[in-house]
């Protein structure tokens, strides 16, 4: 302090702010704000590959939107669909919106794929070939005088035995009905037309994910006014309510806490310059968390914001520790008040840093950014309040006694008087209340808690699931070889159990390439099953006769079946063919392994599907259940870190101010812990990882008080109202996230609200007596 010049100092702050200014700039002029729900979670853990196959598998979910549009009879329903696809044509939003059944891709598959249709056969029909070639004949014909054997008949003479037409027909195996040329679906009730939509991007940003939210509410009450009824679902939609509730929870949290720290600042010092102080503390603060964490992560979450808004209440703490300090002595100046309190000021914001930074270890890049961007803005909030306000507060007094310094001067004072006569039934209830607790508390791992959407919106997924059973679940199988033809021939191994699975109703459906693509082994066994059981056996001759074809006609069918022997259809082209879904299937071939997915629609028996692992090359992949059990080691680990921590922050202590003082700091910060944990239990809170977390904030926080009060020496007045009126606006904060609706969020406000409160609570029982040195 002997060589501290505040106009240096303040020059100093004023050049940072500047650079942090000009870096914000540029780095908030882009696309900075993170909105969906998987960025929060961790891939680091994962294997390369599988990290790769859930994202390949998650970007086909995370942009498309199913649509039905109902009526009372079908002819409404597509009227009501054909509205719908212009208007959301016009939006801009959509990279595609598909109502009518794309007729023209069909047409080019069909075009591309014919030349190949003795290599290319389905399973039903290479099994009725292998064991009784004759079933063959019955089901065409069955096939042929059925209501639809006229729309085979017009291909007969290109496709006599129908290869072709059965292997197009299995690509799609879920059957939809088609008028007009678009899948109308019925129930008891209505009629529904299916619309497809994909958005222009995965990744909408904030804006046009209200303007999407607010398009989806305006076209229901559009159809129901025209008379009908709309059901809209996607992970978008899912998306889109996740970021208006954070939007509502960040102006709750940010505006609450706002309004109530100039009430209370206004209420104590009944001046603007205090206010404008602390504006200035806190406006820096997160000004500089923000541009840092998006220079840094690239992108920073809107759930990172909802945290960061909470950081209001606690970066004022040090400016109202600050401005408190002058109620302490009647001759009191910023460079006198700074030199009593820096040193409490500087411990506590590196308790804090220690409990951001058990934050950063985590694997789950949600809470790495919280770390980041609450220390970040603690670090320079602490900073403006060291090198900034000496300067603005020269020569400035206050010539009041604020009346809540009465109050927190009583309370300072009758309140560890009153426990300590009452020690002995107050301990007892206490330890049974904390033995309670905790013996009730059970830890909740689900990372589906990390949403909580609308039941509403639920309800109308589980609606779309039921009348359109064809979105894949999260689970899927990751397929391996070390070449093409081993991989193909692990999925076949796959699928032939899966088809079992179905059987038994475990499932609906599944997909997998090797169900529509024979690698090149297959295809010449399906060629050579057909010269044998079929063309090469006479067969085929009388089959062809017996439908009415001449000897000319069978004789070109031979001869184009010779012709085709050698053909082969790769991989490569196959896909060229195929839909998007079949597309995102294949994950490639390296020097290593081939791999492929295979999806899965209707699960009803996980544990059957899971048992499946143990084929040669299958992965079971369950992101729900993994991320899950990753939550559970954390959490486990988690609790080591604050273990760490405290052992650190005693040790620390114990260096500073002797081993019994030590002890004595960090009475505050223990009880602090084990209550909150004991009213999770008691209040059925959920308890899990992030809660871990929140408790390494609360050490923070309890060391913090028990610190100024055990320096406060003769200043235990102007202690009491700093530290209440810190704990006050932290709680302003953090008691506004317990408010919220994402369950994650409110067990974190409620877990450090709890702290706070009995930190504050404990931390006037000690440094009674003045601390010798």
């Amino acid at each position: 302090m002997n060589v501290y010049h505040p106009k240096l100092t303040a020059g100093l702050w004023l050049a940072g702010m500047l650079v942090i200014c000009i870096l914000g700039s540029q780095a908030l002029t882009k696309d900075w704000l993170e909105t969906g729900f998987l960025a929060l979670l961790p891939t680091s853990e994962q294997q390369p590959e599988i990290a790769k196959a859930v994202r390949q598998h998650n970007e086909l979910l995370n942009r498309k939107m199913i649509w039905l549009a109902g009526a009372a009879t079908s002819a409404e329903a597509i009227n009501h669909a054909r509205k719908l696809k212009s208007r959301l044509e016009q939006s801009g939003l959509f990279r595609k919106v598909v109502l009518e059944v794309p007729q023209q891709h069909y047409i080019e598959q069909y075009q591309k794929l014919f030349p190949y249709r003795y290599q290319l056969l389905d399973e039903q029909t290479r099994e009725m070939l292998a064991k009784n070639p004759d079933d063959l004949i019955k089901q065409n014909l069955e096939i042929l005088n059925s209501p639809i054997g006229q729309m085979q008949a017009a291909d007969l003479e290109r496709d006599p035995a129908l290869l072709f037409s059965r292997y197009f027909s299995a690509q799609n195996p879920i059957k939809l009905n088609l008028e007009q040329g678009i899948v109308v679906l019925s129930d008891r009730h209505r009629f529904w037309a299916l619309l497809l939509t994909d958005l222009q991007d995965e990744r909408l940003q904030l804006d046009k994910l209200e303007t999407l939210s607010g398009m989806v509410d305006s076209a229901t009450e559009q159809v129901k006014t025209d008379g009908g009824e709309l059901l809209v679902s996607g992970m978008p939609l899912f998306t889109a309510h996740g970021a208006e509730s954070a939007k509502q929870e960040i102006s709750t949290v940010g505006i609450g806490s706002s309004l109530g720290i100039v009430m209370l600042l206004w209420v104590t010092f009944r001046s603007v310059r205090p206010l404008l102080l602390s504006g200035i503390a806190i406006g820096s603060g997160l000004l500089a968390a923000l541009v840092v964490c998006v220079l840094f992560f690239g992108k920073i979450h809107i759930l990172t914001l909802v945290f960061g808004a909470s950081l209001i209440g606690v970066a004022d703490d040090y400016a109202q520790h600050f401005l408190c300090d002058s109620f302490g002595e009647k001759d009191w100046s910023p460079r006198k008040g700074l030199k009593f309190i820096l040193p409490g000021l500087s411990l506590g914001l590196l308790s804090n840093l220690l409990s951001y930074a058990g934050l950063g270890f985590s694997p789950f890049p949600g809470l790495q950014e919280v770390a980041l961007f609450s220390a970040m803005g603690l670090l320079v909030a602490w900073l403006t309040v060291v090198l900034l306000f000496p300067l603005l507060l020269t020569g400035f007094t206050f010539d009041h006694q604020p009346g809540i310094l009465k109050l927190t001067t009583y309370w300072e004072q009758h309140w560890p008087l009153w426990v300590n006569k009452n020690r002995r039934w107050l301990g007892l209830v206490l330890s049974v209340f904390i033995a309670g607790g905790l013996w009730m508390l059970t830890p909740q791992d689900d990372v589906r808690l990390l949403q909580s959407p609308p039941a509403e919106l639920l309800r109308t997924a589980d609606r779309i699931r039921q009348l359109l059973p064809i979105s894949p679940e999260n689970q899927f199988f990751l397929v391996s070889g070390k070449d093409q033809a081993d991989w193909h021939q692990n999925e076949q191994t796959l699928l032939k159990r899966l088809e079992i699975l179905k059987q038994q109703k475990a499932l609906t459906a599944y997909a997998g390439l090797s169900n529509y693509w024979p690698d090149e082994s297959q295809q010449q066994q399906n060629y050579q099953l057909l010269k044998h059981q079929w063309y090469g056996s006479g067969l085929l001759e009388r089959y062809m006769i017996d439908l009415g074809f001449d000897k000319a006609a069978v004789q070109a069918e031979l001869k184009q079946f010779a012709e085709a022997e050698h053909n082969t259809l790769a991989l490569p082209e196959w896909l060229e063919t195929a839909d998007e879904t079949k597309q995102q299937l294949w994950l490639g071939c390296d020097s290593e392994h081939c791999q492929s997915t295979v999806t899965l629609t209707g699960i009803s028996d996980m544990d059957a599907l899971a048992a499946l692992q143990d084929l040669p090359g299958v992965v079971w992949v369950d992101q729900v259940e993994s991320i899950s059990s990753l939550f559970a080691r954390y959490r486990i680990r988690a609790t080591g870190l604050l273990a760490i921590a405290f052992c650190l922050a005693s040790l620390g202590l114990g260096y500073k101010f002797g081993w019994r003082n030590g002890a004595t700091i960090m009475s505050v910060p223990v009880m602090a812990l084990a209550v909150s944990l004991a009213m999770l239990g008691w209040f059925d809170q959920l308890f899990s990882l992030f809660n871990l977390f929140a408790l390494l904030l609360v050490l923070g926080i309890g060391v913090d008080y028990g610190l100024f009060f055990f320096m406060a020496g003769d200043r235990r007045v102007s202690t009491s109202l700093g530290v209440t009126l810190s704990a006050v606006t932290t709680l302003l904060a953090f008691g506004l996230l317990a408010i919220s609706s994402t369950e994650i969020v409110h067990a974190f406000g409620f877990t450090v609200t709890a702290g706070i409160v009995t930190a504050l609570l404990c931390a006037p029982l000690i440094g009674l007596k003045e601390y010798q040195k």
